[in-house]
């Protein structure tokens, strides 16, 4: 099936297929479909750019379709883990990839999402050019959910073991990510603050604090529940 990425007519219909299949919901067919667009890209790196310029094409087409983008987070970090792309294909490649996902995770609310993004966003940081990925690091450092920053922490962590000269400051960051309790929902101020630390230690502008105003509630009308029908329905029952 492999050797239909060739063919440039097929390309986009190949890749989204085999897409979904990495991220299938059985075994056997997430290792098949795994292990073939691996073995493609080690024996083919003349077709590189081809590859990764297709991934983003998927990216772009199914936008917050997230039966296609949470498995292609997951086949892009097996691309970024599995071979070794050329440094002016792996900077234009994750540039771009960065840029798409953080439209992706903004204001998302799945959480399978956005947890499938925090490792190839950390394998982003191979490359020269990751000034970017760092600064999306940064903002999911301090996401909402506690198994997110867990998890940005986590990943941002593995990813300074495995590329110690992705930063000059890895060994002082490093030391920030292992020890904050970044699930801790009691001390947001307190994390807030470490991930500026980082922010300031990997020379990226730490992310503004939106500060919004709630609106008071309307109050209700005298005739709002005036009957028990009224309420009832209401209720939804």
């Amino acid at each position: 099936m492999m050797c239909l990425v060739e063919a440039p007519e097929y390309l986009p219909s190949l890749m989204r297929g085999l897409v979904v299949s990495i991220g299938g919901l059985t075994e056997s067919l997430v290792k098949a479909s795994s292990s073939a667009f691996v073995d493609y890209l080690v024996e083919h790196e003349d077709q590189h750019t081809l590859v990764c310029d297709s991934l983003i094409q998927v990216l772009e087409k199914d936008f917050k379709n997230d039966r296609v983008i949470v498995p292609l987070f997951k086949t892009v970090e097996l691309a970024l883990t599995n071979i070794i792309l050329e440094e002016e294909v792996g900077n234009s490649f994750t540039a771009e990839f960065v840029k798409l996902m953080k439209q992706e995770v903004t204001k998302s609310c799945n959480v399978a999402k956005l947890l499938a993004a925090v490792s190839p966003l950390s394998n982003c940081l191979q490359f020269p050019n990751n000034k970017l990925a760092l600064a999306q690091i940064a903002l999911l450092l301090c996401h909402r959910y506690p198994r997110v920053r867990k998890g940005m922490a986590d990943s941002f962590y593995t990813a300074l073991v495995t590329y110690d000269d992705a930063i000059p400051t890895c060994q002082e960051v490093s030391g920030i990510l292992e020890t904050t309790v970044w699930e801790d929902p009691n001390d947001i101020d307190g994390i807030r603050e470490k991930r500026n630390r980082i922010c300031e230690l990997v020379g990226v502008k730490p992310p503004k604090l939106l500060v919004t105003t709630k609106q008071a509630p309307k109050p209700a009308s005298v005739e709002a529940f005036d009957s028990y029908s009224d309420l009832v329905g209401r209720a939804g029952y």
